[in-house]
């Protein structure tokens, strides 16, 4: 099996995992003289093995991706910039924003005070980064995905 057929297999066992684990949670308690759907203990002992499985599997696929453990890492920067670039707040151009908001003076009393905010990196600085991130992204992952399909674990 390749690394890709590796990751949906690891999805596949997961989502065993998690179906085995409601399943022994809602046996587990039940009232004299009803009669259960499954027993707990039975299940508790194909989750173990299911988990045994899960820890093999990504051991291995683990160990297969250390040829592309610098794209990986890669990635996930390059995902964390683009994050940074769409919380970005900007304007266009050399525009400026102005908002007035209260502030209390030494007496007491509250007086509306007018601010201008401005952008030092544009919004078409900011979709430049974000194209230019997305690119990178898209370049990795193809890397990743061609390695993760020739790649056998």
């Amino acid at each position: 099996m390749n690394i890709s057929q590796g990751l949906k297999e690891k999805n596949r066992a997961v989502g065993r995992i998690n179906e085995l684990k409601l399943k022994i949670r809602k046996n587990n308690m039940f009232l004299s003289g009803i009669q259960k759907d499954y027993n707990s203990r039975d299940l508790l002992l194909i989750l173990q093995e299911e988990w045994a499985y899960l820890i093999a599997l990504k051991t291995k696929i683990a160990v297969a991706n250390l040829g592309i453990v610098d794209k990986l890492v890669k990635l996930a920067e390059a995902k964390a910039e683009l994050g940074f670039w769409d919380d970005m707040e900007s304007y266009s151009g050399p525009k400026e924003n102005v908002s007035t908001r209260s502030e209390r003076r030494g007496g007491g009393e509250y007086v509306s005070v007018e601010e201008t905010t401005f952008s030092t990196i544009t919004s078409l600085e900011v979709s430049e980064e974000k194209n230019r991130v997305q690119k990178l992204i898209e370049q990795i992952q193809d890397e990743i995905d061609n390695f993760n399909a020739t790649t056998q674990i």
